[in-house]
C-alpha cells in the first residue's frame, strides 16, 4: 500500500513542478457546487457552474451491475449486466456502447437512438442493480498513518487526516495543503487549501467535503 502512495505521490510532484503546462491549481472559491471547478468554453474559471444544474440521478460507473429491459422484445433482455472498466457494456445487434458517466435515464435515450432501425418499437428500461462498491480516498505526507481510506459521503479533509491518525504536530504544514481530483474532463486539477484557517475557525470552508479516490498531500514544514 506503501508502494502505491508513493506512486501517486510521484504523480503529484510532476504535476506539481509543471503547474503552468497543464495542472490548474485552484482555491475553494473556484470550486462548483458539487466540488468540481467551475468550467467555461475555455477551460476552468471562476465563472458560472455549468454543472450546478447537472442531472441529480446516480451516474454510473464501471463496475456497477445493471439490467436492460426491453419492453416489446424480451428476447434483447440481459440481466446482471456488468459495466467494464472501460465503461462500456455489450448487448446484441448494436454492441458496444459507452454506459458509464451516464445516468439510467440517459442511458435509457441512449439506447433507443442506437435501435431505431434494429427493432421495431424500442422500449426500453435501465435498471442499475447494484453499485460499485467501496471507493477510495488516499492521504499521504505528513500525517501519522498515510493511506488509502474508504469514502463516504460528507467525508471532509479533517475527517479523512484524523482516520490517518492526525497531523505531526512538529513538520505538518498545514497552511499549504493539497487535494487532487479529476475535473469533468478526467484531468487532474490541484486545490491548495490551509486548513490551519478551518482550525482556528477564520475560514471553515477550507474544510472541503472530499470526492471518491481524491489525493489528500501534506507537506513538510522546514521552519
Amino acid at each position: 500500500m506503501r508502494m502505491l502512495l508513493l506512486n501517486v505521490l510521484f504523480i503529484f510532484l510532476t504535476a506539481c513542478s509543471s503547474l503552468d503546462i497543464g495542472v490548474n491549481a485552484l482555491g475553494v472559491s473556484d470550486l462548483g457546487e458539487e466540488g468540481l471547478p467551475r468550467l467555461s468554453k475555455d477551460g476552468i474559471t471562476k465563472g458560472e457552474d455549468s454543472v450546478a444544474n447537472r442531472d441529480k440521478q446516480y451516474v454510473i460507473k464501471p463496475g456497477d451491475e445493471l439490467s436492460i429491459k426491453f419492453f416489446f422484445n424480451p428476447e434483447l433482455n440481459e440481466e446482471e449486466l456488468i459495466v467494464r472498466p472501460d465503461g462500456r457494456i455489450s448487448l446484441q445487434l448494436i454492441h458496444e456502447v459507452e454506459a458509464a458517466d451516464l445516468t439510467a435515464s440517459q442511458l435509457r435515450d441512449l439506447l433507443v437512438k442506437r435501435y431505431v432501425g434494429q427493432i421495431k418499437t424500442p422500449e426500453i428500461a435501465v435498471i442499475v442493480r447494484s453499485v460499485r462498491e467501496h471507493p477510495f480516498v488516499y492521504v499521504d505526507g505528513e500525517v501519522s498513518r498515510p493511506g488509502i481510506f474508504e469514502y463516504r459521503d460528507s467525508l471532509s479533509v479533517l475527517q479523512v487526516v484524523a482516520l490517518a491518525g492526525g497531523f505531526k504536530d512538529d513538520t505538518a504544514k498545514k497552511d499549504e495543503i493539497i487535494v487532487i481530483r479529476l475535473d469533468q474532463n478526467k484531468k487532474p486539477v490541484v486545490i491548495k487549501l490551509n486548513i490551519d484557517s478551518s482550525l482556528s475557525g477564520r475560514d471553515l470552508t477550507q474544510n472541503i467535503s472530499l470526492l471518491p479516490n481524491d489525493f489528500i498531500y501534506v507537506p513538510r514544514s522546514f521552519w
